[in-house]
């Protein structure tokens, strides 16, 4: 019983440390990349890819609050990549055939089974 207690401890401490939020990015790494992402195709990028610059792009933009002018540079390339995500889901429940069980689950009725 002393070992299950003492390992439900431990991990209670550990994952603390396993999901610590990644640091944010410089403002020389957020001006850097907005240039060359802003310079770049969003159709090629994976989801993975367009979700990691959204999540830059935001903490960039929550850093730079005292300039009115970057912080909605940021925010408009985060928009450019979620505008990429929307339209790919979009095309994905298209191709799918999925309009009528997203528009139910989405309109808050539930699908018959």
């Amino acid at each position: 019983m002393k070992a299950l207690s003492l390992a439900f401890v431990v991990l209670t401490f550990t994952s603390g440390a396993i999901a610590a939020p990644e640091p944010r990015p410089s403002p020389a790494v957020c001006k850097a990349d907005l240039k060359a992402w802003s310079a770049q195709e969003t159709g090629t990028l994976t989801i993975r890819e367009l979700q990691d610059r959204m999540d830059e792009m935001y903490a960039c933009a929550e850093q730079s609050q005292k300039d009115e002018k970057q912080t909605l540079r940021y925010l408009n390339e985060f928009y450019c990549n979620d505008a990429e995500l929307a339209g790919r889901s979009y095309d994905f429940i298209m191709r799918h055939g999925l309009q009528k069980q997203f528009g139910k689950e989405e309109n808050g009725t539930k699908p018959k089974n």
